[in-house]
């Protein structure tokens, strides 16, 4: 069976960490790609200059592993609409798309982006966090409607992920439970 898993959030979120201490477990022969990581290996000593670059590498990467119908994980902040059409192109491809939704309130999610490059990881501009923050639940809300399954997760308190809502097929299963401060776009996908 192909699949992709697609992991979608604001930064500061979660995802990678994530990938790392869950997902790679369940799906050690799935390729994972992400932008960030492209960017560190293959320029360490500016990987934030050199973002567009890489962000352009896990595309072409993303599609390649499609057309070779090779099961992966992708990474993505999910703030532009072409991340719709990987899904699309996916399914199209006989994948299983599966969606990963990692939620955290604003604030939080700025905070963590702080403590991220304070610890040596990589930086983000506040506004470019903010605007991402508010651009990414529509697609994101898209995405859950169209993937195969969705699960969304909180982040925002404790060490692990809580999970919130469950969809498969766009259809919800079982109980829902936002936190408050869900965004607007995710709580309507629930009438």
């Amino acid at each position: 069976m192909k699949r992709l898993d697609l992991i979608v959030g604001p930064n500061g979120s979660g995802k990678s960490t994530f990938v790392a201490e869950t997902l790679s477990a369940h799906l050690p022969q799935s390729v994972f790609v992400n932008a960030d990581i492209i960017a560190r290996d293959r320029w360490p000593e500016a990987p934030e200059a050199s973002s567009y670059e890489a962000a352009k590498i896990a595309e072409s990467l993303r599609t390649r592993l499609i057309d070779a119908g090779r099961s992966f994980i992708a990474e993505t902040v999910f703030s532009h609409p072409s991340k719709l059409e990987l899904i699309t192109q996916a399914q199209r491809a006989g994948f299983i798309v599966v969606v990963h939704v990692m939620i955290v309130p604003e604030e939080l999610a700025v905070q963590r982006v702080r403590q991220r490059v304070r610890a040596g990881g990589h930086a983000v501009p506040e506004v470019k966090i903010r605007q991402r923050y508010v651009r990414l639940w529509p697609f994101v809300a898209t995405s859950i409607a169209r993937s195969d399954e969705a699960t969304v997760y909180d982040t925002a308190g404790g060490v692990a992920p809580r999970v919130v809502a469950e969809f498969f097929g766009g259809e919800t299963v079982g109980r829902v439970r936002w936190p408050v401060w869900t965004p607007e776009p995710l709580v309507s996908l629930v009438p």
